[in-house]
Order: structure tokens, then sequence, then C-alpha cells
């Protein structure tokens, strides 16, 4: 029997635009990035899976939707998990754009009469914003030199896991209990376990650090010695460091204004969420 090429074939999904990562691929290598290479990267449309992993709450929770997603649409990227978070929001707000095009339509609730506004958003203007952004990598205290990174996804994705299941415990767990002194203990844990994941989140952006000529690279030595070995001014400057880049590259509000009433406000997008992948 002859074999026949079906006439679909023809019609598979091509690249609708291509972008260059904001990082421009400086922590990467070819098993997260095929060939090595951050720029021209071509971005396709989402398929019907993808639309629907993004309905789904637990694949949004744990991060596996938007890795799919970007998997998917960016095909060079090979390991999604490992991007660093800089790059993240570019990719997403290309996918958006490959897929329902540039402009987005999002509501909002005036703050000051109630009425609900549609406000027309144009994602081309916040993909070509990266451009303009800089990474500051480097960080000098007294003697020392730190090297500083972002997260990478999965991280990232950690870490605002465990934010949840925090707030949940203090909002719903917590509150159950009927004993005091329980209630105390167990919210003090939390509070315990906060404090812990925001030192952690921050000593895991430290890459290296120099001094006298030598430089340790060691994630382990690096963490004992800012948790434990250096006064709390080292930590806060890296963190500081660390704040300054997460203002930088976050996504700049809107001004808006209510049609009703003309009161102004701010409107910031959400990218990683089910709302920013529905066509509107």
């Amino acid at each position: 029997m002859e074999n026949k090429t079906s006439p679909l074939q023809r019609y598979q999904r091509q690249p609708k635009l291509y972008i260059n990562l904001p990082s421009n691929g400086k922590w990467y290598n070819e098993s997260i990035i095929s060939d090595n290479t951050a720029t021209n990267l071509a971005v396709f449309s989402m398929t019907a899976n993808d639309e629907i992993g993004f309905k789904t709450p637990d694949a949004l929770i744990n991060g596996e939707a938007t890795a799919k997603n970007i998997q998917s649409c960016v095909p060079s990227i090979l390991d999604p998990w490992k991007l660093k978070t800089i790059d993240i929001d570019s990719i997403l707000i290309a996918i958006r754009m490959a897929t329902y095009g540039q402009s987005m339509t999002i509501n909002s609730v005036c703050a000051k009469c109630g009425e609900e506004n549609a406000y027309e958003i144009d994602l081309q203007k916040y993909l070509n914003s990266y451009a303009e952004k800089e990474y500051k990598d480097t960080v000098v205290y007294n003697e020392f030199t730190i090297k500083i990174q972002p997260l990478n996804y999965k991280q990232w994705t950690d870490v605002q896991k465990k934010q949840t299941g925090f707030s949940r415990a203090i909002n719903l767990q917590i509150p159950q209990l009927q004993d005091e002194k329980q209630k105390e203990e167990a919210m003090q844990s939390i509070l315990d376990q906060i404090n812990e994941l925001t030192v952690m989140s921050i000593l895991n952006q430290v890459k290296s650090i120099e001094v006298d000529g030598e430089i340790e690279t060691d994630q382990q030595e690096i963490v004992n010695f800012l948790s434990k070995g250096q006064d709390v001014k080292f930590f806060h400057t890296i963190k500081s460091a660390i704040e300054e880049n997460v203002n930088t590259w976050t996504l700049q509000s809107e001004d808006i204004k209510c049609t009703s009433c003309n009161h102004q406000d701010k409107l910031r997008i959400s990218l990683d969420s089910s709302d920013f992948f529905v066509s509107g």
C-alpha cells in the first residue's frame, strides 16, 4: 500500500515571531537551549492542549502548565525549569502575542465608583522594554566581590508553592486550633519557616564570592558563610542588590482612568496565570 502524506501536514503551525532573551543566554548551555543561542528564538502559537493546561489549577500552582507551554511554543528551549526568572516574562508575553495578537484586553473595577472598565494593553511595548533593562550581577562589600544571578524557574516555583502553603496554614489551619498555646506555637513555627525561606531565596542567588584573589563557588560553603559566618550588613547588602534587580525587571504599571468617574489609578498585568492565556 502506498504511503500518502496527509495534506494537513502543509498546515502545521509555523513560528509567529522571533525573540531575543533578555539574559542573552548568559547562564545557559546546550542542555537548556538548543545550539546554546538565546537570540532569534522562534515562538509558535499555543495548541488546544496548551490552553487547556492553563485552566488546570494544580498545573498552574506547581508550574507544570507554564513549563510545558514554553516547551511547546518555544521548542528551542529544552529545559524551561532552568530558565532564569528575568527571561520568563518576555517568553510568556511572546507566546501570548503569537497566540492571540499584540493587544490584550484587561477588565478592572474602579476603586472609587465600582464601575468595571475594559483597557486595551499593547504587549509589544512590554516586550520591547526588556531590551532596555540591565541585570546588575556584581555586589561589592568591603574586600568581597559577590556575583549574583536570578533564581531559575524551578527555584522560583518552589518558593511560590511554599509561600502558598504558609498562607493556607495561617488563614485556614491555625484558626481551627482550639488551644491558644498551640495556636501561638503553630504561628511561630510558620513565621520561622517564612523567615528561613526568605533568607534562603536570597542566598541561593549568590553565584560566587571572591576575596584575596580566590573565588568560592560551592553553594553550601557560601550559604554557611553568609548565614553563620558574617554580620547581617553583608547579607543586607546582597539583599538590597537583589531587590533592586527585582524592581528593575518587574513590569511597569499602566496608567488608567475610569470612564465613569475619571478616577486615575494603576493597572499591573499578571503573566503567569490562566487569565493571561485566554483570548481577549
